[in-house]
């Protein structure tokens, strides 16, 4: 989940237990220090990357990215 949400937030969350779905957060943070360690190469994303596909395939690639274990899926102009 991904967001800065200023407002109350009203949902069912019985899902997460009930289909044991795990809530991953993330909030943003400072961009310069992100930049910097991903040009030094301290820290490597590829890793993250589960699949590629050309945007002429973008379709099979959300699909793909919605799998379950899949954490990150590229799309990339032809």
């Amino acid at each position: 989940m991904k967001s800065t949400y200023a407002g109350q937030l009203q949902c069912d969350a019985s899902a997460l237990v009930v289909d044991e779905i795990q809530l991953v957060g993330s909030r943003c943070g400072p961009f310069a220090p992100a930049l910097a360690a991903l040009t030094d190469g301290s820290i490597d994303p590829r890793d993250l990357i589960d699949d590629e596909f050309t945007l002429e395939d973008g379709v099979a690639g959300l699909r793909r990215g919605a799998e379950r274990g899949v954490l990150k899926v590229l799309l990339r102009p032809s």
